[in-house]
């Protein structure tokens, strides 16, 4: 069984960036950054290692705003024909980042070709089916990993994915109890699992209107070491039980320190913002976010634009637009969950 580790090492872009030798232009396909400089040795000498841990930075309020930009480009010379497994997985891991779920897909079965008991490979391939609405095959690379993986992270998958299409509130929370019950009896030996399943769970509470229990499964401090979509949860779950000056006191110190906001904690910071009728500091910096975003019409970014303009733009129209651009790439239950509210919200303003 291959686990993909990533070791929480620092790693410096100085190290791939202040290399005097002759250097190529890399632009981003998500148009997300701006132009980037990186050195030829650096793209030559980067190892799969350098490129896990930075990958591994860039999911965290501390890492580059270019992370998987970079990790893109320094990547390139790995990928041959006759590409590792390792190489391969770190690559379906910047493509799904990339929204390019079809590509990671693809790369991840070139990869279980070569090592099919691979339960990272699985467990990466399960996620980009289930995000596209293949639920059924989503569910066959879940019971895959049994055997390969631990008798929780399979049954996680499982269970997450019949909660994503579940049609109905009580199979949802079938789904929840049952997860629920099978980490008691079988808890994560590694802290990698632990936030990871922290995370699912508290994404089936909030799901099921039930924060205080999210809050409850996000046992670990709110603080730049966890990787971004945790504090997403865990705002969520704040804002839900009317706890803004939380999240704004949480999210400002640490985008503070970071030097940078991702999206989704910008939205939260500007919501907590609205919330308090405070100075309008972080619904400024979100709205120039979004701005720029729409601008460019950045469809991977159109779950954001769609909740930015439904929750605090006040433009019924503009969410449903965007609503239904990110529901044509992205199905998972919180997807279905922001059309819908995009379309009630519509409706009620015509």
């Amino acid at each position: 069984m291959n686990t993909h580790p990533f070791p929480a090492l620092v790693i410096s872009i100085a190290v791939f960036c202040s290399v005097s030798v002759l250097a190529k232009p890399y632009l981003p396909d998500n148009q997300d950054a701006a132009l980037l400089v990186v050195p030829e040795l650096a793209v030559k000498s980067a190892t799969l290692e350098d490129i896990r841990t930075l990958i591994d930075k860039a999911q965290r309020p501390s890492g580059t705003v270019d992370g998987f930009s970079l990790a893109d480009a320094l990547i390139q010379p790995h990928l041959t024909a006759d590409s590792a497994p390792e190489a391969l997985y770190l690559w379906a891991r910047i493509q799904q980042h990339q929204h390019d779920f079809r590509g990671a897909e693809r790369t991840l079965r070139r990869l279980l070709e070569q090592q099919p008991d691979d339960a990272s490979a699985l467990l990466l391939l399960a996620s980009v089916q289930t995000i596209q609405g293949k639920f059924g095959q989503a569910r066959q690379s879940c019971l895959q990993l049994i055997g390969r993986s631990s008798m929780l992270v399979a049954a996680a998958c499982a269970l997450d994915n019949s909660f994503q299409q579940a049609k109905t509130r009580e199979k949802r929370v079938q789904s929840y109890s049952e997860l629920q019950s099978i980490a008691t009896r079988y808890p994560p030996q590694q802290q990698e699992d632990s936030v990871w399943l922290m995370q699912i769970l508290a994404g089936m509470a909030l799901a099921l209107d039930r924060p205080e229990a999210a809050l409850a499964h996000l046992s670990l401090p709110a603080d730049s070491q966890r990787p971004i979509s945790y504090l997403s949860l865990w705002a969520d779950a704040q804002l839900a039980q009317d706890n803004p000056q939380a999240v704004l006191t949480t999210l400002a110190d640490i985008a503070s320190r970071s030097g940078a906001t991702d999206d989704n904690l910008l939205l939260k910071l500007a919501l907590a913002e609205q919330m308090t009728g405070t100075f309008q500091h972080w619904q400024v910096r979100c709205l120039n976010r979004i701005t720029l975003r729409e601008q460019r019409q950045d469809a991977s970014h159109a779950g954001l634009l769609a909740s930015y303009y439904l929750l605090l733009g006040d433009r019924p129209d503009r969410a449903l637009f965007w609503a239904r651009i990110n529901w044509q790439q992205n199905r998972l239950l919180s997807d279905r969950q922001l059309l819908l509210r995009a379309e009630q919200a519509f409706n009620q303003q015509v």
